[in-house]
C-alpha cells in the first residue's frame, strides 16, 4: 500500500532530497514551501513525478496549512524554518514567528489527527557548551538575549519543549533530530561548503572567517536523509531526540582546502573578520561535535561519507549543473 507523507520546507536542501528518496521508496509525497514550484530549481527532479503534490504556502497561515494538511498521512516531516546565520540575524522576529508559531499550528493538526511528526532541530540548541562531544541530554549554554545569534537556538528548543510536552501528556508519536552542518548538492550557497564551492567554481576567492581554526562536523546529505527516514519510522525513535551528525571534526581551513582541491583550483581564500562583518550581535561557536551513539543504538545509523568525498561529490554536481553557478 502506498504511504502518504508530508514535508514542510520541501524546496530546501534537505526537503528536496527527502522528497526524492521517499518517492523512490514508493510513497505519495505532499510538499509545502513558500516558493513558486516553477521557479524552484531544487525540485526540478521531482516536480513532474507521479505521486508528488506541491502546495505553495506559508506555515504562519492557518488557511495555507489547512489546505496542505493530509489527515490520512502516516508522517509529517517538518523541516520548514528560517536557516542561515545571516538570515536569522537580519530578521529574528520572522524566524521566531515561522519556527515557533508555525510549528505550534502544525503540532496541533498532527496531534488532532494522530499523525506522527519528525521535527528537524539543530545542533545550535547546545549553544556554546564547551563539553564536547554533545549527547542529546547535555546542557544548553547560551549567550545574552540581545545577541541575535541565539534566537534560532531558542526557537528550535522551544519547539522541542512543545513536542515533548504533548508526547509526555498522551504519548502522541513524535521524534526529533538535531542536524550537524548538513551539506551537499543543491544547498543554498550561503554556507561554508556550498558558498566555497560556488565562489571557487566562479573564479572567486572562498571566504575564510577569522583564523580558520574553528571546527565543524560536516554531514553529507545522503547520510542525513537515511537518518531522517529511520527516525521518522522506527518505533524505537518515538519520543526521542537524536543527533544526526558526523563525529569527525574538520577545521574551516581544511574544508575550504578540500573544496579548492576538488575543483582543481589554485585560488587562495580571503580572510574575513566576523567582528567586522557582523558586529556585537554575533557570537561564534568554536566547536560543534556530536555524540551519535544513540542514533546507532536506536536506528543502526552512522554517517558513511568522509568530508573530502562529500565535498568532491558536491563540486562535481555543481560543475554539471550550470544553473547553480549563476
Amino acid at each position: 500500500m502506498v504511504k502518504r507523507v508530508m514535508i514542510t520546507g520541501v524546496g530546501g536542501l534537505i526537503g528536496s532530497h527527502l522528497a526524492q528518496k521517499l518517492l523512490d521508496l514508493g510513497n505519495e509525497v505532499h510538499g509545502m514551501d513558500v516558493v513558486d514550484l516553477a521557479s524552484s530549481m531544487n525540485l526540478g527532479e521531482v516536480k513532474d513525478r507521479e505521486g508528488f503534490f506541491y502546495h505553495q504556502g506559508d506555515i504562519r497561515s492557518a488557511k495555507d496549512l489547512e489546505e496542505f494538511f493530509q489527515p490520512e498521512a502516516t508522517v509529517m516531516y517538518h523541516l520548514a524554518s528560517v536557516v542561515g546565520v545571516n538570515r536569522y540575524m537580519e530578521d529574528p522576529l520572522s524566524l521566531i514567528d515561522i519556527g515557533v508559531m508555525g510549528t505550534r499550528a502544525l503540532i496541533g493538526l498532527c496531534h488532532k489527527n494522530n499523525v506522527r511528526m519528525l521535527f528537524a532541530s539543530t545542533s545550535e540548541v547546545y549553544g556554546r557548551n564547551t563539553l564536547t562531544p554533545w549527547t542529546e541530554g547535555d546542557d544548553r549554554v547560551l549567550g545574552a538575549t540581545n545577541v541575535d545569534r541565539w534566537s534560532y537556538s531558542t526557537a528550535k528548543a522551544l519547539c522541542e519543549h512543545m513536542l515533548f510536552g504533548i508526547h509526555h501528556k498522551d504519548k502522541w508519536p513524535m521524534s526529533i533530530v538535531r542536524f550537524f552542518n548538513v551539506y551537499g548538492p543543491r544547498q543554498n550557497p550561503i554556507y561554508v561548503v556550498s558558498k566555497s564551492v560556488h565562489r571557487v567554481l566562479n573564479g572567486q576567492q572562498p571566504e575564510l572567517y577569522d583564523d580558520g581554526t574553528q571546527t565543524r562536523c560536516l554531514t553529507y546529505i545522503d547520510d542525513v536523509i537515511d537518518g531522517i527516514i529511520l527516525a521518522a519510522t522506527a518505533k524505537e525513535a518515538i519520543g526521542e531526540v537524536i543527533n544526526l551528525g558526523n563525529p569527525r571534526e574538520n577545521t574551516m581551513a581544511e574544508v575550504i582546502d578540500a573544496v579548492i582541491e576538488a575543483a582543481n583550483s589554485a585560488i587562495k581564500p580571503k580572510i574575513i573578520s566576523t567582528a567586522q562583518r557582523y558586529g556585537s550581535v554575533y557570537e561564534d561557536i568554536p566547536r560543534r561535535v556530536p555524540d551519535v551513539t544513540k542514533a546507532y543504538n536506536l536506528l543502526g545509523w552512522r554517517p558513511k561519507t568522509a568530508m573530502p568525498d562529500g565535498v568532491r561529490k558536491t563540486v562535481n554536481w555543481a560543475k554539471a549543473n550550470s544553473w547553480y553557478l549563476q
